[in-house]
């Protein structure tokens, strides 16, 4: 064999491997939509934002679970029942804000990996949980209930509601961006982020370094 031809047998075995050490590129868009939407200035700033994300959603809960326990734990209920399956009210102050949990999971997975069935449930738990929180002041405009009782209901269902749907997304974001820092980690000659903002800041430390 003429070294020509070792040499080329010897670049393409070499582009080869190279292919086979990096991540497939549905992962690669994947991750590329991760970091377009989220737009961390530089690759650092990633874990920072894991962090302040997941120290928000931590706050979220905490929150989330001393109003549920005062507000509705602690207080007499006047006895209502949904007409949708019937669960009490107890029972939809937990239903509605999990429907709206799980519905958030679902809805960034269908958008994230662009499939259609994740999509369509989650905008069923969506609606569904919505029917719940303004059933009670619907039930109050018709006089099943007394009106006060039934804002207050409803009030609570939608602070409940809200409360999850902001953690929700949070948490997925900090998720998300852990499984981009967690491939670019694998794969170190990987940068999804802006060059450019990082560029400053490294200027500024050589600065600070010479004075």
């Amino acid at each position: 064999m003429s070294e020509p031809e070792a040499s080329t047998e010897e670049v393409e075995t070499s582009v080869e491997a190279d292919e086979e050490m990096m991540p497939s590129e549905e992962i690669l868009e994947m991750a590329d939509r991760i970091i377009s939407r989220l737009n961390p200035p530089h690759r650092a700033a990633i874990s920072k934002m894991i962090h302040a994300k997941a120290k928000t959603v931590g706050g979220i809960f905490a929150g989330y679970g001393v109003f549920w326990w005062l507000t509705v734990l602690q207080v007499e209920e006047a006895e209502f029942n949904s007409i949708f399956f019937g669960p009490e009210f107890m029972t939809i102050t937990i239903m509605a804000p999990a429907l709206i949990f799980m519905g958030s999971l679902l809805s960034d997975f269908s958008r994230e990996l662009g499939q259609l069935f994740p999509g369509l449930v989650s905008g069923v738990m969506f609606v569904l949980a919505v029917l719940y929180v303004f059933e009670p002041a619907i039930f109050g405009l018709t006089g099943d209930i007394a009106m006060s009782k039934a804002l207050w209901m409803s009030g609570r269902l939608a602070i409940l509601c809200g409360t999850v749907l902001v953690a929700a997304k949070l948490l997925i974001d900090a998720w998300l961006l852990g499984w981009v820092k967690a491939l670019m980690e694998s794969y170190p000659d990987l940068d999804f982020t802006d060059q450019e903002h990082e560029e400053p800041l490294i200027d500024e430390a050589i600065i600070e370094t010479e004075a």
